[in-house]
């Protein structure tokens, strides 16, 4: 959460202490401050209804505060820097809402259960020993050129594929997944905390046409291989991509990606 957070809490705290000050001022009247009295400031303090609001926002604050670190944070890492890569350009458009990079690791989660910890951890390992060699020449298209990264790259999307075999079921289900504002965020394997949002909020934009754009950005460039990268392609995952998802790839074409703004898809 870096400063926001502790800085929200610092804010929080100083609030409540004026308030102390006021009300022991106040009840004081210009003469010394006897102790019970002060106990007795406080305690009232504490039960005051007029302080819930102020809690539920500062609370808003920090719990906003702490999603967005942790979207930060995951975007960030390696993995998940090499996952997003292909989308950086529809973020940066607009044409997919940065929203959905949440529920987008929330799915590749699902898809691919712990590999998704070996997948981050290889990358992370890559990495260090990238920048440890190349040091000040160190870029991240250094990173998504190397051979084992993209090999990682690749398995994803394989398992993705795989996850889409009832292409027409599966992608209503990742759009609805898409849509939805999260309640909570995780803080490890078993903490999460509560994020409130707008109950008349409007579910994140994702449809049929964000969905061909998704799919195709992650998915295209499988069909436009380098000579070299084909080869790095059979090594690493046994055949080429038309032999291992072609099915996939076929009902994927059939998607049709919308000119901009997106809309109906396939």
């Amino acid at each position: 959460m870096g400063e926001a957070g502790p800085d929200q809490l610092r804010k929080t705290t100083n609030v409540v202490l004026d308030a102390l000050v006021q009300a022991a001022e106040r009840a004081a009247g210009g003469r010394p401050l006897p102790v019970p009295l002060l106990i007795e400031i406080v305690a009232g303090l504490k039960q005051s209804a007029a302080f819930d609001d102020f809690y539920q926002r500062s609370y808003a604050e920090i719990a906003a505060q702490a999603a967005s670190a942790e979207i930060d944070s995951r975007r960030t890492n390696a993995f998940g820097r090499l996952i997003l890569h292909p989308l950086d350009p529809l973020f940066e458009t607009g044409r997919l809402d940065r929203a959905l990079i949440a529920n987008l690791f929330n799915f590749l989660h699902l898809a691919l259960g712990e590999e998704a910890d070996a997948h981050a951890a290889l990358c992370r390992d890559r990495i260090a020993a990238l920048r440890e060699e190349l040091g000040p020449s160190f870029t991240w298209d250094v990173f998504y050129d190397d051979g084992a990264i993209k090999a990682v790259y690749w398995k994803v999307l394989l398992r993705i594929a795989e996850s889409f075999r009832r292409f027409e079921l599966r992608r209503e289900w990742f759009i609805k997944l898409m849509q939805h504002r999260q309640n909570t965020v995780s803080l490890g394997s078993n903490a999460f905390y509560a994020v409130e949002h707008d109950p008349a909020a409007e579910p994140i934009p994702f449809e049929e046409g964000e969905f061909a754009l998704l799919l195709h950005a992650w998915f295209d460039p499988l069909e436009d291989l380098s000579p070299r990268d084909q080869l790095a392609f059979r090594q690493a995952c046994g055949k080429a991509p038309r032999e291992l998802i072609g099915p996939f790839l076929t009902r994927l074409a059939a998607c049709r990606v919308p000119v901009a703004p997106a809309g109906s898809g396939c």
